[in-house]
């Protein structure tokens, strides 16, 4: 454009929508339970259900901040956030005709839904250029652009000057050669360009809150938000994703921000959004090193110093902690705290190259209680070549520690998740072969399959016996879990419109009391699923099937809070219609009602 100053670049930054994969019945309730954040806030304050309020996605916010401040036009869109089923967001696309969309995809549930919209864009703009990024993209680069003409770019890993630099690129009209951390189809086949140098985390911008600003503008409350102080991990756990989003990286794999810039940066959320808590999204928060610790002191000091009242909580290794850096913490807001204890047996840890012991487990479970920092603890009870003894342990360790008492003790029932690009998914690879990928024709749903092979959606459980304790406990737990987090909100909601009548006082009573015991109830039946494993295992009983114990038991339970049952305690309420968007008859019927 000789004479004439250039339009901006504009740039369309998307977190798609999520999907669960149906039709597996071992599959944990929080996998399918999806929803928007309005309905979210429409129901949280229920029995303290802790829902994450903020869901940003802060990857993207970053890439926001970096492009307006190289002057591009930026649009940011939370499908989630936003309640933008698949037209909706398309039309947001198209209407602001971007030059550049760029879909974040972080892990399974978003990538066919990303694929789906990448397809509907390139045919309505086959000029767009589409580009993934995120931890499960970085993953699946050769496979997604080897297998979708419709995605044009992969950045792998970091992608601030990736996309920035693509920009440039795009803009003047020259091959992507030298773009960092790009992958790109080239004559010869897919080229993966080196993923230079580690970024200086204090030269990046703040990211932008435009998913904070989108909230509050619609009327809902965004208390929270996410933050950073660190990028990157040392540690080479064998499920974990960050080991392959670093690769390459031979200085700077970890890597810190300037302790009072992080403070200013809280300073601007709570002056300008009125965010009161945050989620450290570190990788590791505690980090490593006397550096690390001293940053931690700063941070803290600096906290107490502009005495802004916060609170925020983070994930941790249990081999990082320092009791009088934690005491600091704690004085200025660090109320939460997520241990990665993963479990409780020596023989699990070593195979996940976890680089931690039980005991270092328990002492720092006994810590974070001493200090009144409230636990919430990472297990993952078994994976694919668990065995019964091993599963005994990590059992004997969540009662010997009281780990049920959590404020989610159903988040103890967990499955191993095999992820794209992990060491956990070449291991199963090399002894279960590579999954075969369906071919792709013109239908979503063909997609969607693809998405389901190359992600492990189908990874079983080799041990029969262990296969027979976790589909029981699975499916116990699923049963309090849609109680808890479906029936229970919308119900609860339907009474505070009714007069206080004493038979309704009553019954939420007697809900608020059984919910208090399903921590304990959760321990009593891993020790009984556990103790009958074993006895099945050791009468060699050919097919297994645990499910029936399971269900007597949770029926049991519920009969000591309501004799009648409880799903007759509900429906003789008479509000077995949908109430705020949930079919409660069907789910009484379905899951709380005896089968």
């Amino acid at each position: 454009m000789t004479g004439a100053a250039r339009a901006p670049l504009r740039v369309a930054l998307v977190g798609p929508r999520e999907q669960p994969f149906a039709g597996d019945p071992d599959r944990e309730h929080r996998e399918t339970m999806l929803r928007s954040y309005a309905e979210i806030c429409d129901s949280v304050a229920t029995f303290g259900s802790d829902f994450t309020l903020s869901r940003e996605f802060l990857g993207i916010e970053y890439l926001a901040a970096t492009l307006r401040r190289d002057g591009r036009i930026v649009r940011v869109l939370s499908a989630a956030n936003e309640g933008l089923g698949d037209d909706a967001l398309l039309a947001e696309l198209l209407a602001f005709a971007p030059r550049i969309v760029g879909i974040s995809v972080l892990y399974d549930l978003q990538l066919g839904n990303a694929l789906v919209l990448a397809r509907r864009l390139k045919a309505a703009r086959p000029g767009l250029a589409i580009v993934f990024g995120g931890p499960l993209a970085t993953a699946l680069s050769q496979e997604l652009l080897g297998t979708f003409a419709f995605v044009d770019y992969v950045v792998e890993g970091e992608g601030e000057a990736a996309l920035s630099r693509l920009a440039d690129a795009i803009e003047q009209g020259e091959a992507p050669r030298d773009v960092p951390a790009l992958a790109h189809r080239g004559p010869g086949g897919v080229v993966r360009n080196p993923r230079g140098a580690p970024l200086d985390l204090d030269t990046l911008p703040h990211p932008a809150r435009d998913g904070i600003a989108s909230i509050r503008d619609r009327g809902l409350p965004a208390p929270s938000a996410y933050l950073t102080t660190s990028r990157g991990c040392k540690a080479f756990c064998t499920f974990c994703t960050v080991p392959g989003s670093v690769r390459s990286l031979k200085s700077g794999v970890y890597r810190m921000r300037d302790p009072v810039d992080v403070v200013d940066e809280i300073e601007e959320l709570v002056r300008g959004h009125g965010v009161s808590r945050f989620y450290m999204a570190d990788d590791n928060f505690l980090g490593y090193g006397e550096d690390s610790n001293a940053r931690m002191h700063r941070f803290a000091d600096e906290i107490i110093r502009r005495r802004l009242a916060i609170h925020f909580h983070a994930e941790c290794r249990v081999d990082s902690l320092i009791p009088e850096t934690l005491i600091r913490l704690r004085a200025a807001g660090f109320d939460q705290i997520l241990f990665g204890l993963e479990s409780g047996s020596p023989r699990t840890l070593k195979r996940w190259a976890k680089g931690q012991t039980v005991a270092q487990n328990e002492a720092a479970i006994a810590l974070a209680r001493r200090l009144r920092i409230e636990m919430m603890p990472s297990l993952i009870l078994l994976d694919w070549e668990s065995d019964l003894s091993e599963i005994a342990e990590t059992v004997g360790f969540i009662e010997r520690n009281q780990l049920w008492r959590s404020g989610q003790p159903l988040w103890l029932v967990n499955k191993l998740k095999v992820h794209c690009g992990t060491a956990a998914a070449r291991r199963y690879d090399s002894v279960h072969g590579r999954p075969t990928l369906p071919a792709i024709g013109d239908s979503d749903a063909d997609i969607h399959r693809w998405c389901e092979t190359v992600t492990y959606q189908h990874v079983g459980i080799d041990d029969v016996y262990v296969a027979a304790f976790w589909r029981a406990l699975n499916a116990a737990a699923n049963r309090w879990s849609v109680l808890i987090d479906e029936v229970l909100p919308p119900f609860l909601k339907s009474l505070r419109s009714e007069r206080r009548r004493g038979d309704r006082i009553e019954l939420v009573r007697r809900l608020a009391a059984f919910r208090r015991s399903i921590g304990a109830s959760l321990a009593v039946l891993m020790r009984l699923l556990i103790n009958r494993a074993v006895a099945l295992q050791r009468a060699r009983v050919p097919r297994p099937d645990l499910r029936a114990v399971a269900l007597a038991f949770a029926e049991a339970r519920e009969r000591r809070f309501f004799p009648e049952g409880l799903h007759v305690a509900l429906q003789d309420t008479g509000r077995r219609r949908a109430v705020a968007g949930y079919a409660i008859g069907a789910r009484l019927g379905e899951i709380v009602s005896p089968a």
